[in-house]
């Protein structure tokens, strides 16, 4: 697995090969930069890692990484929501969720303490649309950046396979021994046969 960095640097070079490309077919900045953001977002925000809950993905949370804990019992690593589109839709309709159960919180937190408040989303119809389609363009830029980390995987999987299994073995025992000298032991779960963070 090629790690955090590995899938960062990936990622860097598809976003500013994305936006060369778009900009020489002719796509509006605004368009270009909502891409880009979605890239970013499925970087270090909503990485297809997020079933790992000790990736450097989940750790940028915070103390709201605990949000991802459910995430992180229910999915298996490198399973279905691993998959491009998929587990980009399932991993923003997660946080989409944990956002409206918030407002509906603070909604009846403000109703009980003798605030109003209210959301109006009045406006013309063209202009929802208009922005609606930068959401397609931030989810699209999303897809991108989880089809490059999951590509990444495959291929860093089956280079795997090709070296001889004893030199496999030498190379997980000192990968371990390093991982537990920087973050200490980890627990038999989160170790699999291969070295890697489930």
């Amino acid at each position: 697995m090629p790690g955090f960095w590995g899938h960062t640097t990936a990622n860097a070079v598809v976003l500013v090969g994305t936006t060369m490309v778009m900009r020489w077919q002719g796509w509006s900045w605004q368009d270009v930069m909502a891409v880009d953001a979605g890239i970013a977002v499925a970087t270090f925000v909503l990485s297809p890692d997020m079933d790992l809950f000790r990736s450097e993905s989940i750790k940028g949370w915070g103390v709201l990484r605990y949000l991802w804990l459910p995430y992180a019992k229910l999915a298996k690593h490198r399973d279905r929501l691993h998959l491009p589109v998929a587990g980009t839709l399932v991993r923003w309709l997660y946080v989409m969720a944990i956002l409206a159960l918030f407002v509906i919180l603070f909604r009846f937190w403000f109703r009980r303490i003798g605030l109003q408040v209210s959301f109006d989303f009045a406006g013309d119809a063209d202009d929802i649309i208009y922005n609606a389609l930068y959401i397609v363009d931030v989810f699209i830029g999303a897809v991108i950046a989880d089809t490059t980390h999951y590509l990444l995987d495959v291929a860093s999987t089956r280079l795997k396979r090709l070296i001889p299994r004893r030199y496999r073995e030498r190379y997980e025992r000192y990968a371990q021994r390093h991982r537990e000298r920087d973050r200490g032991p980890l627990r038999g779960s989160e170790w699999n046969l291969q070295g890697e963070e489930r």
